[in-house]
């Protein structure tokens, strides 16, 4: 390979590292953990619905968003619709959407359409669920020489009691997952669905 194709190499390559860096904000030395468990008895129909994020690792796409919440709907046997909306900093609504294909034990893999196609499909694994209070989501993606987390608490209601948040956090930390970087969600004054 020639010098300046391997300059041209190297600089794609720290571009491309640098985009995923900023996309999420938790980047760590080494490679991603390997012992995260899933939920292995995972049941997509009794995932189907909305669910509000509670609480998640600081993410740039949802910068000054609030209101923010994630609605699922049946595609097909292994197929999931994902409609993720938010109200901006000016009061706005966004949305992007997407599908969630199911890969394993609860593990999903999404990818987004529209622009944040680029970003190809990103990791969505549910550490814990009840269904009906609470579910745990957890990424990582492994970059050159880190990896970066992500990770959320989504409730169905926008107010959770703090019992659900706590068995929510408790499933974190049972897997060595931070909480520290979570940074709640503000879901007050939100519009009716």
């Amino acid at each position: 390979m020639q010098k300046q194709q391997l300059i041209c190499v190297y600089f794609s390559l720290l571009v491309l590292v640098s985009a995923e860096m900023v996309a999420s904000q938790i980047v760590s030395a080494g490679l991603c953990p390997s012992n995260i468990q899933t939920v292995q008895d995972f049941d997509a129909e009794a995932y189907l619905g909305t669910w509000y994020e509670y609480s998640k690792y600081p993410f740039i796409f949802e910068a000054g968003g609030r209101c923010v919440q994630a609605d699922y709907g049946a595609l097909s046997d292994d197929s999931i619709t994902v409609l993720n909306s938010q109200l901006s900093i000016f009061n706005s609504r966004s949305s992007i959407d997407g599908v969630a294909k199911i890969v394993g034990p609860g593990k999903l893999s999404v990818r987004f359409n529209g622009f944040a196609s680029l970003a190809g499909y990103a990791d969505y694994w549910v550490l814990g669920t009840d269904y009906e209070n609470y579910a745990v989501v957890y990424s990582c993606k492994n970059l050159i020489v880190a990896h970066m987390e992500t990770a959320w608490i989504l409730t169905r209601e926008r107010d959770p009691s703090e019992d659900i948040i706590e068995e929510a956090e408790n499933i974190l930390t049972s897997q060595s997952v931070s909480l520290k970087p979570l940074i709640v969600t503000d879901q007050t004054g939100c519009p009716a669905k």
